[in-house]
């Protein structure tokens, strides 16, 4: 444990071993909790065939901005429902500013993973504009190669023309 440490004075605790967790209250700015369930967050969007775009490499960054924020409202969460059943009242110390604080932390959390959900289309309205852009581009790519084919056809019967009367 604390090989070659001897208390200075009666009951003094040991030092604390590296990668403790006693200071620890909900994790949140703690990598070694978000991470892992930020991991998860990921892995579990990246299944699901529906967002398939977010597999490529520019979505990256933006995708584990999101999963840490969620993972930071999951933790919130998780730490608030331990608060409230402390308290019996389903809410927690309203009058503890540690509790205050805990809510206001969640509710900052909740924004940006909100606003994040939304940049990556992970909600059903940004989900529905997002294929909507898709299905446009589509229909611009698809008049564009249209024209184009027109343009290419009238170059081939002016090219005719011109054999003829050459």
């Amino acid at each position: 444990m604390t090989d070659g440490w001897t208390p200075r004075f009666p009951g003094q605790r040991p030092p604390f071993e590296p990668g403790h967790e006693l200071s620890v209250r909900h994790g949140v700015y703690s990598l070694r909790k978000v991470d892992p369930v930020a991991r998860e967050l990921v892995a579990e969007v990246l299944a699901d065939p529906e967002c398939a775009y977010l597999g490529k490499p520019r979505w990256r960054g933006a995708l584990e901005a999101w999963a840490r924020a969620e993972a930071q409202v999951r933790l919130m969460v998780a730490y608030l429902e331990g608060l409230a059943e402390v308290s019996g009242d389903g809410v927690g110390d309203l009058a503890d500013e540690r509790v205050r604080a805990a809510y206001a932390l969640l509710h900052r959390a909740e924004n940006r993973a909100a606003r994040e959900r939304s940049r990556l289309g992970l909600d059903p309205l940004s989900a529905a504009r997002l294929g909507r852009d898709v299905v446009a581009a589509g229909v611009d790519m698809a008049k564009l190669l249209s024209g184009l084919d027109r343009a290419d056809q009238d170059d081939d019967s002016n090219d005719d023309k011109e054999v003829r009367h050459g």
